[in-house]
């Protein structure tokens, strides 16, 4: 008979704990959702990601030791890079991400070697005909852009991911797509970073179509003071965007005179510029015009002349001092 009361006593304090559970329910995982949307809480992980983890990773998960485990396994996934292991490598980072999704450095990692390296390899891989190795470079640039894209999804204010995925699609060695860089690159172009500001101009210079956009982006970085005019690209693209003539009557068209030091600066500049027109696909606006005006005022010698001998790339202020002091000696001679 006491036992009986003992299993009926029993029986009534688990119904009370599962009611009662039942009912706390829906209020915690409001909470917990809460918690996560303030990125206090980790999110949930994908049934296919709980598939791929091993029994250490699933101890970490359920022991919130996620980070740490996240740590390790970055530094196991190391292993498949080395071996070109590029699937484990991909199922990996799919795994260190759900574990520490709001570390933007695995994001990063996992997008680099994906976007960079893998794509880098299949581009290079003999073993493939053309057309897979053009195949293959695809689809693990591809793969690069969606794991950069899901890395912001979990941490939208990181610039380091908008600028590795806008420098990944505008690399010249690799299938530069213009479009797809500077969308990247305009989600940073109010940055802190200099670097970063100016990326979407430079990106913008070379699409087509897009020059009175690129005059405007230059003007709007003019305000920062003098900070990007030690580059050399941004001196020069002050003055070629400037004469752009579709511009609007009365805007501000920078002159040589303003934007450089001296005129031999000027032509270094220019000379190297033209070189990007012909391979990065710059602007050109009134290059050749005013690069000849200079080569006439400064007596450039024929062999920096682009328009007599091909130009070399760059033209570096070393050679420029040894071919006019070569012009000068041919000079007494004479």
């Amino acid at each position: 008979m006491r036992r009986l009361k003992t299993i009926r006593n029993l029986i009534v304090i688990a119904a009370v704990l599962a009611g009662t559970g039942y009912l706390r329910m829906p209020r915690e995982q409001k909470f917990t959702e809460d918690l996560r949307e303030r990125k206090i809480a980790h999110p949930q992980i994908d049934s296919e990601i709980w598939s791929e983890m091993g029994q250490t990773s699933l101890a970490g998960a359920f022991g919130g030791l996620r980070s740490v485990m996240a740590s390790f396994m970055s530094v196991g996934a190391y292993d498949h890079f080395e071996n070109n292991d590029w699937y484990e490598l991909e199922k990996d980072y799919d795994v260190i991400t759900a574990l520490d999704p709001y570390n933007s450095f695995y994001w990063d990692t996992g997008g680099w070697h994906l976007g960079w390296n893998a794509a880098s390899w299949a581009k290079r891989n003999q073993d493939f005909s053309p057309a897979k190795r053009q195949l293959f470079e695809m689809e693990y640039l591809e793969k690069g852009d969606a794991f950069y894209r899901k890395g912001l999804k979990y941490n939208p204010n990181s610039e380091k991911l908008y600028y590795e995925m806008g420098a990944m699609w505008s690399n010249e060695f690799k299938r530069p797509d213009l479009e797809r860089a500077a969308e990247a690159f305009k989600m940073i172009r109010y940055s802190r970073n200099p670097v970063y500001r100016r990326r979407y101009l430079f990106t913008v210079s070379r699409i087509p179509g897009r020059e009175i956009e690129a005059y405007d982006e230059m003007m709007r970085l003019m305000q920062d003071g003098p900070i990007h005019f030690s580059v050399p690209k941004f001196r020069v693209l002050s003055v070629i965007l400037g004469s752009n003539p579709k511009l609007p009557d009365g805007v501000l068209r920078p002159q040589i005179h303003q934007v450089f030091q001296t005129k031999e600066l000027a032509y270094r500049d220019l000379y190297n510029y033209r070189a990007r027109i012909k391979y990065d696909g710059y602007y050109a606006g009134n290059i050749d015009q005013l690069m000849k005006q200079l080569i006439d005022e400064l007596k450039v010698p024929d062999s920096l002349n682009p328009f007599v001998t091909e130009p070399m790339r760059p033209l570096y202020p070393r050679v420029w001092r040894e071919e006019l002091e070569k012009r000068d000696a041919d000079a007494t001679i004479d």
